[in-house]
C-alpha cells in the first residue's frame, strides 16, 4: 500500500495562474494524493475553480476561513493533512508530472526525514535555476546527506520544493510563522539541522513562476519597506540565537551568516535607492545593527559586487551606495555609467568603480529562417548601460569539450528611443551557414553565446529564443544534420548529428516500441 501525501495549496484571488497550479496536482503520476486547498478569503473568483477540480476529482477537498495569510494558511494544513507526507505548492506556481512520486520514492529510500529538489524559476520567456542554487551547486547530484555533512544546504530556505515526513514536522513542532513575511525561514532552517537524513535529488521537483509584475520598480518598493525589511531581519535573528543556543557546530553558523549576508545584501542593500526617504535611517540602523554581529571574515567570503555593497553599508558611505543602487536597479534618471576604454564605469562621488563585470547582455531570437543552407537569426539585444555603438559576435561553444567557434555576422541596428543610455536597446541580424557548420568537430550539442569584443569582463549573454518553431530547423550537408533547438531552459543550441545515427536511432525506438507492445 502506498503512502499518502497530502498536498498543502494555499490561494489567495489566484484567478491568473490557478487553474495550471491545481492541474499539475491532478496529472501527478503518483496517485495516492489528497490536495488541500485553502481559500483564504480570496475576493475574485478563486473558490469557482477550486469548486471545478473537487467536483471532477475526490481527491481535491477546499477549506474556506477569512484572510490569515501564508503562515497561517500553510499551518492549518499541516492540521488538516491525513498523509504521511506533506508537501507545498503556492497558487502561482506548478509541479511536473512526476514530481510526487520522485520525492516520495527518495525519502523512503534511506527513510529520510524530507527530501529536496530542484526549483526552476519560470515565465513567459525563459526558465532559470535560482542563481544561490547554481552557486553553491545545491542540487547538482543525487545524494543521502545532513546538515553537518552538507551545510550549504542552509542556502535553500524554499519550503515548497521538499517532502516533508509529517511525523517529524510534528514531532519537533515545526511551524511556520503567522502575520510576518518571510514565513518559511524559520521551519526551513530548523528543519535541515534538525533532520537526521536528507534525501538530496537533482531532478527537477518545483517550477516556481516569477509573476510578471515582480521587477517593476513600484513592486520592487513595496518589497523594501521599513516592515518587510524588519520582518526578514527579525526571521534571521531568531534563527541565529536559536544556533547560538542549540547547535555547537560552527561550520552550520558561520554558512547561515553567510546566508543571511546573501539575503539581505542582495535582495535589500542592493534596492537602497528604492527605500522611501523618510524610513532611510531607521532601515539603515536596523540592517547595520543585524550584520555587526556577523565575522567580517564571513563577509569577505561575498562575490566581489556584494562585498562592495556591504563595505559601502557598514562604512556609512551612503552617497556612494545610493549610486551603485541606483545602477543595479536601473532607476537613475541621467547616465551614471560611461563607457571608457574597454570598460564601464560608475562615477562617484569620491571614487570611481568599474562596473563593467556586474553588467548582463540579454540577447533575444524571436525570428529563424532557413535558405540556403544558412538560418538567419533576428531579433533583440539589451547591453545595458550602452551610451556609444558596441560590437560582439555569436559563438557556439561545445556542451562538453567548451571548443568555441565564432560566427562574425552579427549586424546590430540600434532602436529609436528615448531610453538615457541611447545604445542599450538594440535589432540584431546574425547569420550561421553550413561553412562555419563544418567546423564543429567535438560535441553533439553546441550552445550560443554572444560577446562583446571591447568589454572582455561584460557577462556573455547565453541566446534566448522566444518562440516555438512549427518545423524543425535542420540543415543536412554530407551525411549531417545540423538543427537549431529551444532547450528546455529556453536557450538556443544546436544539435549536431550524422545521418546514419539518427536512422539507428529510429530503429531503436521503433524497436523498443514493438516490444513493448509484445510485453
Amino acid at each position: 500500500m502506498s503512502a499518502k501525501v497530502s498536498i498543502i495549496v494555499p490561494v489567495y484571488n489566484g484567478i491568473p495562474y490557478l487553474k495550471e497550479c491545481l492541474g499539475s496536482a491532478a496529472s501527478q503520476t503518483y496517485h495516492d494524493i489528497e490536495v488541500i486547498v485553502i481559500n483564504d478569503g480570496s475576493t475574485d473568483d478563486s473558490k469557482k475553480i477550486i469548486n471545478e477540480f473537487t467536483a471532477a476529482d475526490t481527491r481535491f477537498k477546499l477549506f474556506t476561513q477569512e484572510n490569515h495569510g501564508l503562515g497561517y494558511t500553510r499551518n492549518r494544513g499541516i492540521s488538516l493533512s491525513k498523509g504521511e507526507f506533506v508537501f507545498f505548492l503556492d497558487a502561482d506556481d506548478k509541479i511536473p508530472k512526476n514530481a510526487i512520486q520522485l520525492l516520495v520514492e527518495a525519502i523512503e529510500k534511506s527513510q529520510a526525514d524530507f527530501a529536496a529538489g530542484k526549483v526552476v524559476r519560470f515565465n513567459k520567456s525563459r526558465k532559470y535555476i535560482p542563481p544561490r542554487h547554481l552557486e553553491f551547486a545545491l542540487y547538482k547530484t543525487s545524494k543521502t546527506t545532513n546538515i553537518r555533512q552538507s551545510p550549504e544546504l542552509i542556502q535553500d530556505s524554499i519550503a515548497c520544493n521538499k517532502m516533508w515526513r509529517k511525523k517529524f514536522v510534528i514531532k519537533h513542532g515545526l511551524t511556520f510563522k503567522e502575520n510576518k513575511y518571510y514565513e518559511d525561514l524559520g521551519f526551513t532552517l530548523r528543519a535541515a539541522v534538525l533532520a537526521e537524513k536528507i534525501e538530496v535529488l537533482k531532478d527537477m521537483v518545483y517550477q516556481w513562476r516569477v509573476r510578471e509584475d515582480e521587477n517593476l520598480p513600484s513592486i520592487t518598493q513595496q518589497q523594501m519597506t521599513l516592515l518587510n525589511t524588519s520582518d526578514r531581519l527579525e526571521a534571521l535573528q531568531e534563527n541565529r540565537d536559536w544556533l547560538i543556543q542549540y547547535q555547537d557546530d560552527k561550520n552550520i553558523r558561520d554558512q547561515h551568516d553567510l546566508k543571511s549576508l546573501y539575503d539581505v545584501i542582495r535582495l535589500h542593500v542592493s534596492k537602497y535607492s528604492l527605500v522611501k526617504v523618510d524610513e532611510r535611517e531607521q532601515w539603515k540602523k536596523v540592517i547595520v545593527d543585524y550584520l555587526k554581529q556577523i565575522p567580517k571574515n564571513i563577509a569577505e567570503q561575498l562575490p566581489e559586487q556584494e562585498f562592495t555593497l556591504y563595505s559601502l553599508l557598514m562604512d556609512n558611505e551612503e552617497k556612494e551606495l545610493h549610486l551603485f543602487s541606483e545602477m543595479l536597479t536601473h532607476t537613475e534618471k541621467t547616465p551614471l555609467v560611461k563607457q571608457t576604454g574597454n570598460s564601464f564605469i560608475l562615477q562617484g562621488f569620491t571614487r570611481e568603480f568599474n562596473a563593467t563585470k556586474y553588467l548582463k547582455l540579454a540577447m533575444n531570437v524571436n525570428e529563424v529562417t532557413a535558405s540556403n543552407q544558412s538560418w538567419r537569426l533576428k531579433g533583440f539585444l539589451t547591453v545595458p548601460k550602452a551610451s556609444k555603438p558596441v560590437n560582439g559576435e555569436l559563438v557556439l561553444k561545445g556542451r562538453n569539450s567548451g571548443e568555441e567557434i565564432v560566427i562574425e555576422e552579427v549586424k546590430l541596428d540600434t532602436m529609436p528611443n528615448n531610453h538615457i543610455y541611447k545604445e542599450q536597446e538594440q535589432k540584431f541580424v546574425a547569420g550561421i551557414d553550413s561553412a562555419i557548420l563544418k567546423l564543429l568537430k567535438k560535441d553533439k550539442v553546441y550552445d550560443l553565446y554572444y560577446r562583446l569584443k571591447e568589454y572582455y569582463q561584460y557577462n556573455n549573454a547565453r541566446v534566448r529564443i522566444s518562440f516555438e518553431s512549427q518545423n524543425p530547423l535542420t540543415i543536412k550537408t554530407k551525411g549531417v544534420n545540423y538543427t537549431l533547438y529551444k532547450s528546455n531552459y529556453g536557450n538556443l543550441s544546436l544539435k549536431v548529428e550524422n545521418q546514419s545515427d539518427q536512422f539507428k536511432s529510429v530503429l531503436k525506438k521503433i524497436g523498443q516500441a514493438l516490444k513493448s507492445k509484445a510485453d
